[in-house]
Parts: structure tokens; sequence; C-alpha cells
């Protein structure tokens, strides 16, 4: 008897023996049928099929029984077409059971719709069967199953496996996991002839081990397969299997079914013990009337507890599961209990299996599942156990799954370097095998997160070397790195957990603290996750920042309620920003003498700082008002419009709003417009450094002096034809080479070291950002930038074209009709080595 499918002896033992009208002419494969010789009773059935067919319900229930025999000996194909025959024929009106059956096949076939509506009309015919309400719901919840599997990977345990069954892995050493036990009815083991009950070879015990040397991958390779026993002590001409040792491998348990040419004596647990190299005759272990079948035993280390699937009277279906204990190990067990009916169903529960102390793996066909024997775990909790958990796909499949085990050994998976979260063995029937039932290893790889990304400067978007990225989780951990040359950051598998919410900050002195945090998280992430998080840091400018408008009665300086909303504005900076020094600039318009506007301004500022300290608490050692009265005229950052008397005017960028300019304007209401933007209260940062307590505000260096040349003649030298001469461009002193054409074209070098030094921006090139290559910040060659003002001598031009271009030998070149267009007709004096431009 194959003791992989002895469980389902029963059913169909119970079914036989509640027909009681026969013919005479099948008493002999009926009898067949009853002793489990189900290759004989085929061939008996087949032989009457042609002496029964004028009695219609006798030929009917002989067909149903060649079914059966097809089914119990694993033969489907055939099974099917003869109960889709039956099915055609009506039977399911006498034996409701058809359905049942073909539901179980279709259902092993994934066919979930076609086995849906077996099992439905199932349940209308035999609706006391609550098999069938399981059945039903298993066909809707096994579809969603299947289109969301675990990320369980499973494979084949090639050299295991053969064209034959194997099946039920085992430890053979559980002590140590270098050795592996399982049943298989290969060629080679010791039964003679067929199995009476599925017409294949019997079944033996197998072993393979792990060599010592174990630096191969997970999981190994393992030796030769060999017979368990040699000297048939345990292996027999009948069948064995499921084996179970004890901790130390001193003793073994296994399923023995014996039997002989009369009979098929059903399946028992027996016990051998080893002494020395030898196993001594095996011994029945007593659970309980022999009239019933125990098999499949998992025994605890110590012995004292064993687990074991029966058939016997007052279960709740088929096979359950039992435990029973004893005080030592001489003694025999007792205490004999059935697991209960959160385990047990009115189905079929086999292969029990426990991991640790309150993890039961089993397999059952009466849970929720993808249909036939489907892998369940069920944890024992405050003496109960709790509702069994479907393993789900892919260790679980529409055909059968049993015998899992566990390696609980260390092992690094290959693809993330890191530990696999579990992994193991069990066996299967299922389709793509190499034979019937096959050994599979399944591995669950950890997860594996990191977070990384790049740190750039928000102006010039140019990569920020050194900037310290800190990560904050909601485990508690915390890490810091820095930025490196290519402003790139990383935090790898280490420090990166499953489940956990990360808050991340970057700094990096220069740059103010805005848009410097971000949040990251690994909560509900079910696959490896390179998480990236970029920041564009702000840098701080090194002109002044224009407040928003702060007005004063003409000739005050007190700060109005209304205006108090203006200077929020940098008590948000330096909140934000808490390293800040500042000056707090205030600035008049020309009317008025030097001297009262630079007492009038200082005064304004001083109300400023005030108002800030005073009201709302900035540390005075972080804010300086500075008066500049009309020293400074303002230099337009761009285009600004003004309303003044209900018209608009607008200023272009780059303008400078001197005396000479606005007198220049042409009416009375320009001049005013003019006037009012350089009225202007402006913030202006001094250093990024202060540390609280006993800092102080050191001296602020005088601005360099900028030259003017005040000459329409620009000296050159003139070489091989070639004009080459001094020009200015964002007020840095370049040299030029003179060229034909209108176009001026900027050395991509100079442009780089303009856009690293914040002397132009991402903003000033005519496409934006869409110049500066995203990966490495570099400028794209022949982008279009835009110079705030080009000049030669005392020629100014603003907002000037350039293109960005490689390998030039010179700064600048520049075109001679851009220079005539800008700055009006030249001549070059050869002899005088000079451009000169006409009066």
């Amino acid at each position: 008897m194959n003791v992989k499918k002895v469980f389902i002896f029963l059913l169909s033992f119970l079914f036989l023996t509640g027909y009681t009208v026969k013919a005479q002419v099948v008493k002999e494969a009926d009898n067949a049928f009853r002793t489990c010789k189900y290759e004989k009773a085929l061939a008996e059935y087949k032989k009457v099929t042609g002496k029964i067919k004028k009695n219609k319900v006798e030929s009917r229930r002989v067909a149903y029984q060649i079914a059966e025999c097809y089914r119990i000996m694993g033969d489907v194909k055939h099974a099917k077409k003869q109960y889709e025959s039956l099915y055609k024929k009506n039977y399911q009106k006498d034996n409701p059971l058809l359905l049942y059956h073909l539901g179980n096949i279709v259902i092993n076939e994934g066919n979930y719709d076609d086995a849906l509506k077996y099992y439905q009309e199932f349940k209308k015919r035999a609706p006391e069967d609550s098999r069938a309400d399981v059945m039903i719901a298993s066909c809707a919840k096994a579809k969603t199953w299947k289109e969301t599997p675990t990320r369980y990977e499973v494979f084949p345990l090639k050299k295991m496996n053969t064209r034959y069954d194997e099946w039920a892995p085992r430890w053979g050493n559980p002590d140590r996991h270098t050795q592996m036990i399982f049943t298989s009815n290969r060629d080679g083991s010791k039964g003679k002839g067929t199995d009476q009950w599925t017409g294949q070879a019997f079944s033996d015990i197998y072993i393979s081990e792990l060599p010592k040397s174990r630096n191969t991958e997970w999981p190994g390779e393992w030796s030769p397969v060999a017979t368990f026993d040699d000297n048939e002590v345990i292996n027999t001409g009948v069948n064995e299997g499921e084996a179970c040792p004890n901790h130390k491998a001193t003793a073994m348990y296994y399923t023995f079914c014996p039997q002989d040419k009369k009979e098929i004596k059903g399946c028992y647990i027996y016990v051998t013990t080893k002494k020395g190299k030898e196993w001594t005759e095996p011994e029945m272990v007593k659970l309980g009337p022999d009239t019933f079948n125990y098999v499949h035993p998992f025994v605890t280390g110590d012995e004292l507890t064993i687990y074991f699937a029966s058939n016997k009277s007052g279960g709740f279906g088929g096979y359950d599961l039992y435990k029973a204990t004893r005080s030592k190990k001489t003694k025999p067990f007792d205490n004999i209990q059935n697991l209960g009916n959160v385990v047990n169903t009115a189905g079929n529960e086999v292969f029990p299996a426990l991991r640790g102390d309150s993890l039961l793996y089993f397999s059952s066909d009466g849970h929720y599942g993808f249909g036939g024997l489907d892998i369940y775990y069920s944890e024992f909790v405050n003496g109960k156990y709790q509702t069994p958990e479907n393993l789900l796909s892919p260790i679980n499949s529409e055909a059968d799954e049993i015998g899992i085990m566990f390696d609980d050994a260390p092992a690094l998976d290959p693809k993330s370097k890191s530990p696999y979260v579990e992994k193991g063995y069990f066996s299967s029937n299922r389709a793509g095998g190499k034979g019937g039932d096959d050994i599979y290893y399944f591995l669950l790889r950890p997860l594996v997160y990191t977070i990384a990304g790049f740190v750039k400067d928000a102006a010039n978007l140019q990569p920020i070397d050194g900037a310290v990225v800190e990560i904050i989780g909601s485990d508690g951990s915390s890490y810091k790195t820095k930025t490196d040359v290519k402003g790139y950051y990383k935090f790898d598998k280490d420090k990166i957990m499953g489940s956990t919410t990360y808050s991340m900050v970057t700094t990096k002195s220069g740059y103010f603290a805005e848009n410097n945090t971000a949040s990251q998280t690994t909560v509900g992430l079910t696959e490896n996750t390179d998480l990236k998080q970029d920041f564009r840091l702000t840098p701080i400018p090194k002109e002044p920042i224009v407040l928003p408008e702060i007005l004063y009665d003409l000739a005050k300086w007190d700060l109005k309620p209304q205006y108090e909303d203006s200077l929020m504005f940098v008590y948000d900076i330096m909140t934000k920003n808490p390293t800040l020094v500042v000056e707090l600039r205030s600035h008049t318009d020309i009317r008025a003498d030097d001297k009262y506007n630079e007492e009038l301004s200082q005064k304004r500022a001083q109300s400023c700082v005030d108002f800030l300290v005073n009201k709302k608490g900035i540390d005075p050692a972080r804010i300086v008002p500075k008066g500049y009265g009309e020293y400074m005229p303002r230099v337009l950052d761009r285009d600004m419009t003004v309303v003044y008397n209900r018209k608009s005017f607008t200023f272009k960028k780059g303008t400078k709003l001197t005396e000479e300019f606005i007198n220049s304007l042409g009416s009375k209401d320009e001049k005013e417009a003019a006037h009012q933007l350089n009225r202007r209260t402006e913030l202006y940062i001094l250093r990024d450094d202060y540390v609280p307590g006993g800092d102080s505000i050191a001296p602020v260096a005088e601005a360099g002096q900028i030259n003017v040349y005040r000459q329409k003649s620009i000296p050159v030298t003139i070489s091989k034809g070639v004009v080459k001469g001094t020009c200015f461009a964002n007020s840095k002193t370049f040299n030029f080479e003179m060229v034909p054409g209108q176009e001026i074209y900027m050395n991509y070098t100079e442009a780089t070291r303009f856009l690293k030094d914040h002397i132009i921006l991402a903003k000033d090139f005519e496409a934006k950002n869409a110049a500066i290559n995203e990966e490495d910040g570099t400028i794209i060659e022949n982008s279009v930038l835009i110079l705030h003002d080009f000049n030669l001598g005392d020629n100014e031009a603003q907002n000037v074209k350039v293109i960005v271009k490689k390998g030039l030998t010179s700064s600048f070149l520049v075109g001679e009709d851009f220079l005539k267009s800008q700055f009006g007709n030249f001549t070059v004096d050869k002899a005088q080595k000079a451009i000169v431009f006409e009066k």
C-alpha cells in the first residue's frame, strides 16, 4: 500500500460497505477492492462489465468502482474519463460523491470555474456534507491567492528526484541537519513485484548527505542517494515510509504497512533503535486498536510526545491528527488526544511536523486551499490551536503538497548577500516534476532596502560635495553620511530595515536649511527596493535679499504694524537656519542730503531689528542694523514693474538706479517710480557659522572696488591677424578674441567655473534647467547663456546671449558684427594696437 495516500482508503471503504445489493458475478472484484487490492480489483471489474450490461444499476456501480480504482491508484486521467462518462448518465443522482471527486480532479487541473460548478451541484445533492462549503469557498480564494503569490521561491531538488515518487523529507540527524531521509518507490526498493494497492513498486526509506565542506550555495551538493538500511531491518519487501528520528538519531519512528498474499493488514507506526551501527528489530508503537491505520509519525527530540495521523473512530473526518505523550522513553505512549476541530476537518489532515514548541505544520484537503493537499500551520497559544494558515502559492499548488521541513542553519543569499529569512524542503506531485511526487526546496530571500540619492545646488544644479545626510528611523536608529564629489550618498542594506519610516535631513555650510528634509518608508514594501531621495539645497546668496515692501511716514522711522509681516520673512529664515548671522540694511532714495539720509536709514534699520529682537526673540548677536542712505543704488536682478499714480513703469533687468539714470527719465511719475525702487530694506547674510552663547559678530570686510574703463579705445594685441583683448562679463575680467559674425562664444571651462561659483545660475540659461545635465550637473554644450552684462571699456551691453562652447582658444570669441550692433562702428588701429570706436 502506498503510505502516502493511505487516508483515501477509509472513504472508499465506507462507500463500498454501504452498498448492500451486489451481483454475485462481481463478488471477487468487490472483495479485492475491500482489501485494498486495487490493481486486482480494477482487472476484475473490467472482466465483468460485459456480463452485467442488462443490469443498469449494477453496471453503473461497477463503472463507478472502476473510476475509484483509477483515482486511488493515482491514474487521474482514466479516473476523470470514467467519472465524466457516469456524469453524462446522471449517476450523481444515485451517488453525489461522483460530483465531489470530479470537482477535486478539475480543481487539481487549476480549473476553478468548472470545479465550482461540480461543488455547487454536490452541495445541492448532499447539503449535509460540510466539505462542499469548504471547496466552494476555496475556488474563489485560490483564484485570488494565485494572483498574489508570496515571496517564497520554489525549485526542484533535482538530484533527489526520479521518474518514480519521492516524498516526505525529514532530517536524518535533527541536531546537525546534514542528512536528509525521505521515502521513494524508485528502482532498487527492497520489495519484489508491485504494490497491490497502486500497481507500483513498494516504497523504502532513503538517505542523502551533505559533504563536510559546505562552501557551495544553499541547498548545497547532496551526496548520491542510498538506501537507509541495507540489512533489511527497516526497509523490507513491503511499504515503509515517513520516517522521523529522535534528536540524536538513535531512534527511528516510521510508517510500516505489513501485508501478505491474502490481505493488506493496514499501516502502523514502528520504532527501531540504533545499537552501534545496527538497527534493532522494529516494534509497533501501540496507539489504538489495530483495525485502524496510524501513520506519518513526528516525534519530539526527547521522544516523550508523538504526533501522527489516524482514521480511528471518533474523529472529525477521514484522517485526523493526534498526539500521544508518555513520562519516560521506556514507557508506552498514552494520553492519546485528538488535536481538535480547529485543526481537524471533515476532510483529511496528515503529515504533521512540529517546528519549535508551538508551530504545527501539516497537510490537509479539508481547509480552504488550492485543491488536493495543501500545507498549513497552526500556532499553539494558551493551550489552544489557532486557525490554520495556508502557506499559499508558490509552496502550495492545485496538486498535493506534503511533508515540509525547515533548514534553520545560517546561509547567505548570493543575490542580497544577506542571510535567508527562511528555507527548507517539502514534496509535491505538481505538474512539471520529474516523476510523480518530487522533493522541492523553498527559500525566502531577505527584503533588502537602500536609500540613496544626489544632493545638488538648487540654483546651478551642481553636485554638492561634503553635504551631511542624516536619517532617523522610527525604530530609534540613526545614521549619518556625507556626499562624495558627485553629490552622491547612500545608506546600504545594513542600515535600512523593513517596516521602518525614516526622517531625513541634509545640511551644508553656505546653504539654507530649507527643502532639506524628507521622509522615506519601507512599511508595506514587499520587494527589494532601492529608495531614491534627491535634495536640492538653496544657496545662501552673496547679494542682499530685498524684503517685501516696508513703507514709512515722511522723515519717520517708526515701523508700522501693517509692515511687521514683511519682516516675518527674515524671522522664518533665521529660525530655520539658527547658525546665520545677518545684516539688515536700509536704503533711501537720492533726495535730501547725504548725512540726513544716512541717519534716517540707520534709524529705520534699527526699528526693524528691534522688532525682530524684542518681539520675535531673535538673538541680538545674530543681527546687525545698517543704514546705507543713498550710497548703494539698486541694480535690478529682473524686470520690474512699478505702479505709481495709476501708471505702470517697467525697468529692465540689470538697470542700475543711479542719480544720473533717474534724472534721465522722461516724466516726474517715472522718476518717482524709480525712487520707490531705491527705497528698500534688504537682508544680507554675513556668515553661517554662529554658535549660540559667547559668539560675537565678526567685522564685515569691505567690498572690493571694481575698476571702470573710461575710454573709447580698447588696447589689444594683434598676432597673425588675430585681434585679442580684455573684456568684462558679469563684472569679471576675461580675454577675448575677435572673430567674424554676430555670435559670442564663451569657453566651456569659464562657463562651468561661473556656474560652480554662483556667478551664473541655471535660470540664466535660455533653456533654464534643461541646459544642465541632470546626472552630473555639467553644462550641455552649445547651450545659450544670458550674461547680465558684457563690457568693452566703457561700452556696456546688458542681457547678452553667448553660446557655451568647448575647445575655444580664448575665454570669449566675440563677433565683429556684435560689436558694431551694440557699440557702434570701430576700426582696428594696428599701429596703436587698439580697437577705436567712433565718437
